[in-house]
Formats: C-alpha cells, structure tokens, sequence
C-alpha cells in the first residue's frame, strides 16, 4: 500500500509562482489527525498519507467531480497537473473522485459542467480550478454565479487582503503603485454570500466554498502553488475529515502477458465485485501491474491470492 505520493515536475510548461519550498504541518481542527504536506514553486510535491481511523464513514457510492478549466489546458499548452493531483489527495482522504471533465473558458459550458455535477446522484463535493485571474478571460467566477443563481458582489473581505498584498508587493519594489488595479478588483468580485471563502497565501484570487442542494462546491486558483495551498492549510483539514481511504495493494510481474490475466479478472468480477481489479503494463521496464482496490482488506488479501493461485501454473510469479 502506498503510503507516500510523488509526482514528477510534468514535460509541459506550468505557471511560475514566487512560492518558497515550505512544509506546511496540519492537524485537523475537528478530528486532531495530523497531515503533512511539503509546498514546492515546482509542480513535484509529496504529501504523507493522512492516518484515519478505522471507523470512517468511506462511501465509494459517493464521490467528488473536478472540473478544470482553461483554453490552455484543452490546446495542450499547459499540463493539467492539478487534477492529478486533487484525485490523488482526495482517493487518500476518503473522497474518490467520479469524474474530471476539463472545460474551456466559456460561462455558458463551465455553468453546464458545474450543474450536471451538482445534479448527479453519487456527487457531493464538486471542485472547480482556474480562471480566477485578473483578466477577461477569467470567467469561473460568473459562471458559478449564473449556475447558482446568485448576484456577483464585491466582498470586502477579499477586496482588503487583495489591497494589502498589493501594498505589501509595493514595498518589496515588485509593483510600481500601490493602488488596486481594475484587474486585481476584479478578484473580489465573486458570487454572493460564499459559505466559505479560504486565505490564498500565495496569490490574490480567493479560494471559496458554496453549499447547494445538500452539495458542496470549492472553487480554487489555477495556478498550482496556490491551489495546493489553499487545499493543504485549510480546505482539507476543514472540510475532507471523518473518511477511512480504500485499500491499495498490487502485484508486479515482470515479461507477463496481460491477455493471460483476462480469465482471473473476470472471474474476481463475480467472486469478488466489491474489489476494483486492473491491470497497468510498462513497456519501459516490461513489467505488469495488477492492482487491487477495495475497502475491506481481508477481501483485497483473497482477490490477490486468487490471482497468484490461477497464474502460478503458467510459470508466473509475482515480483512483490
């Protein structure tokens, strides 16, 4: 079972940040368990499994939905690195995630992603990233009003701790005025009367919580330093609490043809469908991973057990 995550900083180009390497050390106001997270101005990040009790309340029926939006993720100039990384961050917390639909920078299809979201049965938390900048392109924050039916207001919290950063920026000589610009006000401007509006440490553009119809809808920055933040100091100690995350183990075998499995899965579909069973070749190192995923390890434990006992008379055994 993975204990640890690491990503690899992707090929594709990220937005800068001027965030320095920090680890940001939590413990969860409501529960008292602890997380650890380490915040790099690169898109590599490690973040230490959360320790959750076994009476968690973990309901793979219920999941979480990630809509990340931006022209530039769907042309290929950016890499969308902050999806992989909240699916991960939210599989370990007990929060699965059902979907991730990338959508452009138009109201009127971020409105009809967040609805379809919001309306689906086995979805109670929906996270919205990007298009929170200062320019008109950015445009999540009326589209989230238009899909919740509320007025965009200026919200004097955020307008003061975006003219604070903006002075303090003046002072550091990294802005020529400390005056506000219409592009930074802008960031104020957000849906009315959010259940929930989250410090954003490393930008000027809030991070903020809505609850409709019995749902919860985060909208945070793109630009990963500051949704990592956002979602490590404060979002998740919060708000993602009380979940027992699935057990994860695998089997690796090395020059193993997948085909040859196809029989044991198939069978675990019926004998086992309580556990998730897929299989992941890498043509790099020629070697085959079967991974099992469930919420009850004894019956992970027999799944994998089924496998080792059905692929042993072909001369197949598993390296780990």
């Amino acid at each position: 079972m993975r204990s640890a995550i690491d990503l690899p900083a992707p090929p594709g180009p990220t937005r800068p940040s001027a965030c320095p390497r920090a680890t940001v050390k939590l413990t969860s106001a409501s529960t008292g368990r602890p997380l650890e997270f380490l915040l790099s101005p690169s898109t590599s990040i490690k973040r230490q499994r959360p320790i959750l009790g076994s009476a968690g309340c973990y309901n793979p029926l219920v999941a979480s939905a990630i809509i990340p939006i931006g022209d530039e993720l769907l042309a290929g100039f950016t890499l969308d690195t902050n999806s992989h990384w909240l699916a991960e961050q939210l599989r370990l917390l007990g929060f699965p995630v059902k979907r991730i639909t990338t959508v452009r920078d138009r109201q009127e299809e971020i409105v009809e992603q967040i609805r379809r979201d919001l309306r689906d049965p086995e979805i109670e938390d929906v996270f919205c990233s990007g298009g929170l900048g200062p320019t008109p392109d950015d445009r999540t924050f009326e589209a989230v009003a238009a899909a919740l039916g509320r007025k965009m207001t200026t919200w004097p919290p955020v307008l003061e701790r975006i003219e604070r950063r903006v002075r303090r920026m003046h002072d550091a000589g990294l802005v020529d005025s400390a005056q506000v610009t219409e592009g930074n006000r802008r960031m104020a401007h957000i849906p009315a009367d959010p259940d929930h509006v989250f410090r954003n440490r490393r930008g000027m553009a809030p991070g903020l919580m809505y609850r409709a119809d019995g749902r919860r809808l985060f909208i945070l920055p793109g630009v990963p330093t500051e949704l990592r933040g956002i979602f490590a100091e404060e979002l998740a100690p919060e708000f993602l609490t009380g979940r027992t995350a699935g057990v994860v183990h695998e089997l690796r075998f090395v020059f193993a043809v997948e085909a040859r499995f196809y029989p044991v899965m198939r069978e675990l579909e019926t004998s086992h469908p309580d556990v998730s069973v897929g299989s992941y070749p890498n043509f790099q190192t020629r070697e085959l991973v079967i991974r099992f995923t469930g919420q009850d390890e004894r019956r992970v434990l027999e799944a994998m057990e089924v496998v080792r006992q059905r692929v042993a008379p072909m001369g197949l055994q598993p390296t780990v």
